[in-house]
């Protein structure tokens, strides 16, 4: 039951009317709504050279950025330490990817949720409450590890629990970047923060390993909870004011649907989730690069890791770039272009037997999908208002996660029907073919240019 209304109710009530109108608006003019939707603050930005700001310049994003790249880090010791841990306790490959469906069921369920809670209540305070629940996962792993208590069960609760505490912070993680920097910085903070996200996957299992085998899981699970403690004193050192949200009686099924108006009524937010499903659903290969390593390529474990680490490279590298250079502006054009290098990279390393060149199209897709992916966050924040960040980022969310998830199934299951390669190949095509119907049933969205300050 919901709780009653105040006397403030027609305020609220033209609020709503507000920003349903402006999702209306977006549907028509997709390319000025994000000259539009940010208070005053983040509009009064100064008439200088963008290349002359750095976001690296403001203490408290530069506080989150290392924070974050520390969790990120310290992510991938625990997720390498329980794969390793439950396989060595039960020999069983399946096991192993139960630990993924355990971590995926809830995820997917409570993201909209915490979307919700993103918007209600200060993102900074439900960040601090989420980051001390992993951190206390992490401790309770490597204290139960120690003492020799391990088990599949407990592996397996815990995951439970990691997933959950993970998708109540992911919308106010990716929200409470607007908050921190000014409306000209975004973009180049945006590309920065997806720079911290390669990072820990390349450095993390790397350095994961190296520890796992010196001194075993429990002590990756301690370097896990240092790093959340890393993360949660970024948290309470931000000196910037982040809004307290509407409280708890904007969590509702009303405010839900609130935010699946807006998206379902932005010219361009939609038909940019929908094209960011299809290539991860289409164009994921992750699944196929065993039997590449080992059947085709002939280059064993050793080149497995580097077909993994391959793309994460070309998405640092593309990330790296996007925050150096200035910001583009015909956004919606590049987003298009970024998801057609993903599909032709992935085609050509369909049939490619030769290992180095394999490596350079896995480089070249993942700064495709990252070039994309960058840009798509970037208009998608940029054209929202602040009001519904958090519902955005958590619908956004179910098409980032699922996507890629149920697109390793796909690969391997054509694979397991017509063969590795014509899998790799069907689903580089079919993403082109994603690109091209984007660009003929929504025009908008190759138009799409964002307006970043009144100057331009």
């Amino acid at each position: 039951m919901l709780p009653p209304r105040g006397k403030d109710t027609k305020f609220e009530e033209k609020n709503l009317e507000l920003t349903l109108r402006l999702g209306a608006f977006a549907r028509e003019n997709p390319t000025r709504i994000a000259d539009n939707t940010h208070d005053e603050t983040n509009r009064q930005v100064s008439s200088a050279k963008r290349d002359t700001f750095s976001p690296f310049r403001n203490r408290d994003f530069r506080l989150f950025w290392a924070g974050s790249m520390m969790s990120g880090i310290g992510s991938q010791f625990t997720q390498v330490a329980m794969a390793w841990q439950i396989y060595e306790l039960t020999n069983s490959p399946l096991q192993i990817g139960m630990l993924g469906l355990a971590r995926a069921i809830p995820q997917t369920i409570l993201l909209l949720f915490a979307g919700l809670l993103a918007d209600a209540i200060n993102r900074r305070k439900l960040m601090i409450c989420t980051q001390s629940g992993l951190c206390c996962v992490s401790a309770a792993l490597a204290i139960l590890t120690f003492a020799g208590q391990a088990s599949p069960p407990m592996l397996y609760i815990a995951t439970v629990f990691l997933a959950i505490f993970t998708s109540m912070e992911q919308p106010s993680r990716q929200s409470i970047i607007p908050n921190l920097v000014s409306r000209e910085q975004l973009p180049q903070a945006l590309a920065l923060q997806g720079t911290q996200r390669y990072v820990p996957v390349i450095a993390g299992p790397s350095l994961a390993g190296i520890v796992l085998a010196l001194s075993g899981p429990a002590a990756c699970y301690l370097v896990d909870a240092l790093s959340w403690i890393a993360m949660l004193g970024a948290l309470m050192s931000l000196q910037t004011s982040i809004p307290e949200g509407g409280g708890w009686r904007s969590v509702s099924l009303n405010a839900l649907r609130e935010g699946f108006q807006f998206v379902r009524g932005h010219g361009v937010i939609l038909p940019l989730m929908l094209l960011d499903f299809g290539a991860t659903f289409f164009g994921n290969v992750r699944s196929l690069f065993p039997i590449y390593a080992r059947d085709i390529l002939q280059v064993g474990p050793r080149g497995l890791g580097l077909l993994y680490a391959s793309r994460a490279v070309g998405s640092l590298l593309a990330a790296a770039a996007m925050s150096i250079l200035p910001p583009v502006r015909r956004t919606g054009r590049w987003i298009l272009i970024g998801v057609a290098i993903y599909g032709v990279s992935t085609a050509l390393f369909a049939g490619s037997e030769v290992f180095w060149f394999s490596i350079v199209m896995l480089a070249l897709c993942g700064a495709g999908d990252t070039i994309s992916s960058i840009l798509r966050s970037t208009a998608n924040q940029m054209s929202t208002p602040d009001a519904l960040r958090g519902r955005m980022s958590s619908i956004n969310s179910i098409f980032t996660s699922s996507g890629p998830q149920l697109g390793q199934f796909e690969s391997g299951l054509v694979a397991a029907w017509l063969g590795a390669r014509i899998s790799a190949l069907t689903g580089g095509l079919a993403t082109l073919a994603i690109v091209a119907m984007v660009m003929a049933g929504f025009p908008q969205v190759r138009r799409f240019q964002i307006q970043r300050t009144k100057q331009d």
